[in-house]
């Protein structure tokens, strides 16, 4: 297996491992928006940038570069540093300041490490681009103005999902990604769309402004709606289930949409069963959140 370099600390990788996650080997967190460990490698935000030598005299993105036995990889130079800032100042060019009326404030990627990697004020002053929201059915609301062309929910759906439904238009400051015919997304995953989204571009549009995630239980559950088992996560805000989603969006990426939008009528009472083990079924609407719920005995 490979010898690398990281920090000063010797690690030995599997072979074919990238940089990227050769740092993590290593217990180094890398900023990064497009790469995701169940998709293919896009290599386009660039956020992941790192020191190689032997290698050129500047940063490369460390989740497009294989690992190589003698590689020496700095994470923390000033170059990797002052890189990173330039990257996010730039993804946050056209990005508007939506923070206290986005749906993934409190669990967004781009809060996150635009607090922990970027620069503490913008050089700015031009105006932003503007791009019309688009319609991808009953599951995915949308606000493209907040994408950041990091293209994972172009290859779920092309790579988990199997359908090609999403591309992107355009080049360059016009890009924008979109169903081409403004159709609803025709597949049971949809709703996993928004979970591998890192901003708020894509969310989901039944729990549109209904709860912020600061409110929310975390409680792991078993989807009973397919036949693999899939695990998955009730977010629960006191007795009411808010919203379902994958367990894990880095091991595990499908939950479908029968779960997700509580469509069957009699699905287990997620919230009595876990507070009370009452036992019981609960009748739901047709999405979750609903704030009427009514307990009926088992058959």
């Amino acid at each position: 297996m490979p010898k690398v370099t990281v920090d000063g600390t010797e690690i030995e990788v599997p072979q074919g491992a990238t940089v990227l996650q050769a740092c993590e080997l290593a217990g180094k967190e890398i900023p990064r928006f497009c790469y995701h460990e169940r998709l293919s490698i896009a290599g386009n935000c660039r956020m992941c940038l790192v020191e190689v030598a032997p290698g050129p005299p500047k940063p490369q993105a460390s989740c497009a570069l294989p690992a190589a036995d003698g590689q020496s990889i700095r994470t923390d130079t000033p170059m990797v540093k002052k890189a990173r800032e330039g990257v996010m100042e730039f993804l946050l060019i056209n990005h508007p300041l939506d923070c206290p009326i986005c749906d993934q404030g409190g669990e967004c990627d781009l809060q996150d490490q635009a607090m922990a990697y970027g620069r503490p004020f913008s050089r700015f002053d031009e105006n932003k681009r503007a791009i019309d929201d688009k319609y991808m059915g009953p599951v995915i609301k949308t606000a493209m103005t907040r994408c950041i062309q990091c293209t994972r929910c172009i290859r779920f759906s092309e790579e988990v999902a199997g359908v090609p439904a999403l591309g992107m238009l355009y080049r360059g400051e016009d890009s924008q990604i979109t169903s081409y015919l403004e159709r609803a997304v025709e597949t049971e995953m949809a709703g996993n769309l928004a979970d591998v989204c890192p901003v708020g571009a894509l969310l989901q549009r039944p729990q549109s402004f209904e709860s912020r995630p600061w409110e929310l239980r975390r409680v792991p559950g078993i989807d009973v709606m397919d036949a693999v088992g899939s695990n998955i996560r009730f977010d629960v805000r006191q007795r009411q289930v808010m919203r379902i989603l994958p367990a894990s969006t880095t091991t595990s990426t499908r939950s479908g949409s029968a779960t997700r939008l509580g469509t069957t009528p009699t699905r287990l009472c997620a919230t009595d069963s876990i507070a009370r083990g009452c036992g019981k079924r609960a009748s739901f609407a047709k999405r979750p959140g609903v704030k009427r719920s009514t307990c009926l005995p088992q058959n």
